[in-house]
C-alpha cells in the first residue's frame, strides 16, 4: 500500500494532477469515441438495413422451405417472406407488365412502407400489409391502366382490389433491377394467383432480422448446406452509391477517433516528463537510505497501476456521459433503434489506460530508479537521466498501436500515421532550423539582442521540442476545426441538391427525339445513353460459370445480365487508373472498359478478352483501361463501356437521368402516357436515406471534435511547463540584476510570439496537405488548396500560445530573488 500512500500524497501536492488529467482525458476521449462509433454506427448500419428491408436476406430460386423459416425463429430471429416476378395485370380498359411483390406479415423488418389511401392524399405508414383479396399499387399504373382506389384488377387466377397508392419501399432499391411498376400484395394470395410453377421467373426471399450472432449462425448454417442454390444479401450490399456514403461515413468517424487518440498521447507523454523531472530528487532521497532500483521501480510500477485504475474509471465513466451528450445533440438524425451500449468501449478505455501508462509513462518514470543518492547534496546530478530516446520509441509504438486499434482499416492507419511522421518531421527540422538561426542571429547583435531571445538562446532543444508539441496539437486542431469543413463540404457535395432523382429507361430508337423534346419544354436539360443488355460468358478462352468463383457477389455478378454502353467521353466522375481510354476516333477497335469493382470481383485485367451475349449474338472485345467510377453521384454509370461500334449488332434501347422538382410529377405521367414502353424509375426515397445517413456522419465527426480540441489545449499547456522551473528560476535571477516585472513578461511574450507563429504556420501547411491527402487518397475528393489557411494558422498560433503561456507560466515569472539566494545557498 506504499505506492498508494506516496501517489495519494502526489495528488495532494498537486505534482499529479496534470498527469492524471491527461489520462482522463485520454481515456475519456477513447471510450467516448468508441461509445459513440459503436452505436452510432449501429444506427447507421440500421439505416443501410433500411434498403433490405432486414438485417440478412436469402434468396432462393425455389419457395422458401418451411423448415427454414422454423429455424430462423427458434434462434429469436424475426422473419417474414417476399416474392417477386414479372406479370402482366389486367383491367376493363387495359393490360400492363408490372412487377409483382408478394409480401408476408411483418413486411418489411427493416423501415416502412409509405402509402397513400386516395391520388393527392397525404402519405401514412400503414399498419401492416395489404389485407388479402386487395394491392397497393404506384401512382404510375393508375394513369396506365386508368384505374381509382376502390377499382380491381386481374392478376392470373385472382382478383384484387386496388387498397392504396405504394408511395414508398424501402427494399426497393435505386438499380435497374425493378424497371417496371410495382403491384404489391399479400402473400397469402399468391397461391391463389396460379402464376407460380415450376420455372417460373420468381425471385423469393427470406427476410431476417434479430442479433447478429444469431443472424450468422443461421446463414452460415444454411450456406454450408445448400452451397450456391443461395444467396445472403446483407445492408452493405445495398446499392452502389449508399454503400459507398456508409463506408465514407465510417472513415470519417475512424478518423477522428485516430487523431484524438494521437494528440492524447503527445498530452501523456509531455506531463509524464514534467512529473517525473519534479520527482527525481525525492527518488534520490529514497535511494540514499537504502531503496534499492529494485524497490523504486516496484514503486512507480504500483504508482502507475492505482493511477491507471482510477483514471481509467474517471475517464471511463465521463467517456460515456459524453457519449450520451453528444447522442442527445444529434437526437433527430439518429435512428430511434440504437442498440445499447456494450462493454467493448469500456474495455477498450481501461486498454488505453494501460497502454498510455506502459508506453508513454513507465520508460520515464522506470529511468528514475538510477537517480543518483547525491542529488540530495548536489541538485546538478541526475540532470541527463530522463534522456528522451527509449521513450519516444516506446510512445511511438503504442500511438501507431493505438491508431490500428482504432481505425480498424490500415489504409486509414498507414495513411494517418504517413501524415503524422511526415508532419513531426517538418516540424521537427524547421523548427530547428528557426531556433537555431535565431539563436546564432542573437549571438551577432549584441547582449542586447541575447537578451530579448533568452528563450532561444538558453534552450534552443527545449523550444525546438516546445514547437513541434504545439504544432502537433495546433494540426489536429486546424485538421478538425478547418480542413474538416472543406472536407465535409466536399464530401456532402458528392451528392447535391440536384442529383438525379429520375431515371428513365427501355428508351426505343424511334421515341428518343420525341422524349427529348419532351424533356426540353419542361426545362430538364439531360444527356441520353445507348444500352444493351447482355450476359458475360466468357473471359479469354474459358466459360464464365458462377460456381468458379468463390465470393457471393462475383457470383450474383456472373448470372445476371448487365447494362452495356458505349461513348467517345469519358464523364467526370469516371477516371482511368490503368490502361488508355480510345478518345475521340473515328474508327476505333473494339474495345472495352471495365469499372475497378468489377474488375476485381470477376478477375478481369487489361488485355483480357471479354464475351457478352444478347439474343443468340455473341460479342468479343478486349479490354482496354479500367475505370473508378463515383457512384455516389447517382448519374447514369455501367459497369463495361465500349468504344464506337462494338454493340452495333445487338439490339439496344436508350436511358437518361435528371432532377426532377417535385411540382413538376404531371411531367413524367404525360410522358408516359404519350410513351408506354417508356419505363421511369424514382430513387428520390434513395437519395433520402443517403443524405440523412450523411447528415447524421457530419453531426457526429463535428462533435467529435470537441474531444481533440480538449486534447490540444492540454498538449499546449504541457509543452509551457516543460520549461517552467527553468523560467521560474530565470524571472528571479533578471529580477535580482535589476530588470523590472513588465521587461521580463514582455521578454516571455516575445516568445511565446515566435513559438506561435512558428508552430501555427507549419501546423497550418502541414494540416492542409494531410487534408488534401486523405481527400485525394481515401475519400476521392477533390480539396483545393487556401493559402488563407497558412495565415489563420499563424494568427491562431500566435494568440493561442500567447493565451496558454499567460495562463498556464504567469506563476513562474512572480518568482523572488530570494528564491535564487535560497537554492544558490
Amino acid at each position: 500500500m506504499l505506492a498508494l500512500r506516496l501517489l495519494y500524497r502526489d495528488w495532494r501536492g498537486g505534482e499529479l494532477r496534470l498527469l492524471a488529467l491527461a489520462l482522463i482525458i485520454a481515456v475519456a476521449a477513447v471510450t467516448g469515441v468508441s461509445w459513440l462509433a459503436d452505436r452510432v454506427a449501429g444506427a447507421t448500419e440500421a439505416r443501410a438495413a433500411d434498403l433490405l428491408a432486414a438485417d440478412r436476406a436469402v434468396e432462393y430460386p425455389r419457395h422458401i422451405p418451411d423448415d427454414w423459416q422454423a429455424d430462423a425463429e427458434s434462434r429469436g430471429l424475426t422473419t417474414a417472406r417476399t416474392a417477386v416476378f414479372p406479370t402482366v395485370v389486367l383491367n376493363d380498359a387495359a393490360s400492363r407488365l408490372v412487377s409483382a411483390k408478394a409480401v408476408s406479415d411483418r413486411y418489411p423488418l427493416r423501415g416502412s412502407l409509405r402509402i397513400q389511401p386516395r391520388a393527392g392524399a397525404e402519405e401514412v405508414v400503414p399498419d401492416g400489409i395489404p389485407a388479402p383479396g386487395t394491392a397497393w399499387i404506384e401512382s404510375r399504373l393508375l394513369g396506365l391502366l386508368d384505374v381509382s382506389v376502390g377499382d380491381t384488377l386481374e392478376i392470373g387466377a385472382q382478383t384484387l382490389e386496388v387498397a392504396g397508392i405504394l408511395s414508398f419501399e424501402p427494399d426497393r432499391g435505386q438499380g435497374f433491377g425493378g424497371l417496371a411498376p410495382r403491384l404489391m400484395f399479400n402473400h397469402a394470395d399468391l397461391a391463389a394467383t396460379e402464376l407460380i410453377g415450376e420455372g417460373s421467373r420468381v425471385r423469393h426471399k427470406l427476410l431476417l432480422a434479430g442479433p447478429r450472432p444469431a443472424l450468422d449462425g443461421f446463414t452460415d448454417q444454411l450456406v454450408a448446406r445448400e452451397g450456391n442454390a443461395v444467396e445472403i444479401e446483407r445492408p452493405s450490399e445495398q446499392g452502389r452509391g449508399a454503400s459507398e456514403i456508409i463506408e465514407q461515413a465510417k472513415r470519417f468517424l475512424g478518423l477522428a477517433a485516430l487523431l484524438t487518440v494521437i494528440v492524447a498521447g503527445v498530452a501523456v507523454l509531455l506531463t509524464v516528463r514534467h512529473y517525473a523531472e519534479r520527482q527525481i530528487t525525492g527518488v534520490a532521497v529514497m535511494r540514499a537510505i537504502g531503496a534499492t532500483r529494485r524497490q523504486v521501480l516496484a514503486l512507480m510500477i504500483g504508482k502507475l497501476l492505482w493511477l491507471g485504475l482510477f483514471a481509467g474509471a474517471i475517464g471511463a465513466g465521463l467517456g460515456y456521459l459524453l457519449h450520451l451528450g453528444m447522442l442527445a445533440l444529434v437526437a433527430e438524425l439518429l435512428d430511434t433503434r440504437l442498440p445499447p451500449a456494450g462493454w467493448q468501449p469500456l474495455a477498450t478505455g481501461w486498454l488505453t489506460a494501460a497502454a498510455a501508462l506502459v508506453g508513454f509513462a513507465l520508460p520515464t518514470l522506470a529511468r528514475l530508479r538510477n537517480a543518483p543518492p547525491m542529488r540530495v547534496l548536489r541538485q546538478d546530478l541526475g540532470s541527463g537521466l530522463l534522456g528522451a530516446g527509449v521513450p519516444l520509441l516506446a510512445a511511438a509504438g503504442v500511438i501507431i498501436a493505438l491508431m490500428a486499434w482504432q481505425a480498424g482499416d490500415p489504409r486509414v492507419t498507414l495513411s494517418v500515421l504517413g501524415a503524422v511522421t511526415a508532419t513531426l518531421a517538418l516540424l521537427t527540422a524547421v523548427a530547428a532550423a528557426v531556433v537555431y538561426g535565431a539563436r546564432a542571429w542573437s549571438r551577432r547583435g549584441g547582449n542586447r539582442r541575447l537578451l530579448w531571445l533568452t528563450g532561444f538562446t538558453r534552450r534552443p532543444v527545449t523550444a525546438v521540442i516546445q514547437i513541434v508539441a504545439v504544432g502537433v496539437g495546433l494540426m489536429s486542431l486546424f485538421l478538425l476545426a478547418v480542413v474538416r469543413n472543406d472536407l465535409l463540404s466536399a464530401w456532402e457535395s458528392e451528392i447535391p441538391a440536384d442529383a438525379p432523382n429520375q431515371f428513365l429507361i427501355n428508351i426505343q430508337p424511334d421515341e428518343l427525339d420525341g422524349v427529348r423534346s419532351r424533356l426540353a419544354e419542361a426545362q430538364i436539360d439531360t444527356r441520353f445513353y445507348p444500352m444493351v443488355r447482355a450476359r458475360l460468358t466468357g473471359l479469354n478462352d474459358a466459360a464464365v460459370q458462377a460456381g468458379d468463383y468463390d465470393s457471393a457477389q462475383a457470383r450474383r455478378l456472373a448470372r445476371r445480365e448487365f447494362n452495356l454502353s458505349w461513348t467517345t467521353e469519358l464523364q467526370s466522375d469516371n477516371r482511368i487508373v490503368a490502361g488508355e481510354w480510345w478518345g475521340d476516333v473515328d474508327d476505333p477497335s473494339p474495345q472495352l472498359s471495365v469499372e475497378t469493382d468489377f474488375a476485381e470481383e470477376i478477375g478481369v485485367e487489361p488485355g483480357d478478352r471479354m464475351t457478352f451475349s444478347s439474343g443468340g449474338q455473341r460479342v468479343t472485345a478486349r479490354v482496354t483501361s479500367l475505370r473508378e467510377v463515383r457512384w455516389e453521384s447517382f448519374n447514369v454509370n455501367f459497369f463495361v463501356l465500349a468504344s464506337p461500334g462494338t454493340f452495333d449488332d445487338l439490339p439496344a434501347t436508350w436511358l437518361t437521368s435528371f432532377h426532377l422538382p417535385s411540382d413538376q410529377g404531371q411531367v413524367l405521367n404525360d410522358l408516359v402516357r404519350t410513351y408506354p414502353s417508356v419505363t421511369p424509375i424514382d430513387v428520390s426515397s434513395v437519395l433520402r436515406i443517403v443524405r440523412t445517413i450523411i447528415d447524421q456522419g457530419s453531426s457526429v465527426v463535428e462533435l467529435m471534435a470537441l474531444l481533440t480540441l480538449a486534447a490540444g489545449v492540454l498538449v499546449l499547456l504541457a509543452a509551457l511547463q516543460i520549461t517552467g522551473e527553468q523560467r521560474r528560476f530565470e524571472s528571479a535571477l533578471l529580477r535580482a540584476l535589476g530588470a523590472s516585472g513588465r521587461r521580463i513578461r514582455r521578454m516571455a511574450r516575445l516568445e511565446f510570439w515566435l513559438v506561435g507563429l512558428v508552430a501555427g504556420s507549419l501546423a497550418g501547411l502541414a494540416a492542409t496537405a494531410a487534408g488534401m491527402v486523405v481527400a485525394e487518397v481515401l475519400f476521392s475528393l477533390d480539396y483545393p488548396f487556401r493559402p488563407l489557411t497558412l495565415v489563420v494558422g499563424a494568427l491562431v498560433g500566435l494568440v493561442t500560445v500567447w493565451a496558454a503561456g499567460a495562463l498556464g507560466a504567469r506563476r513562474y515569472y512572480r518568482a523572488s530573488p530570494m528564491r535564487l539566494l535560497r537554492e544558490g545557498g
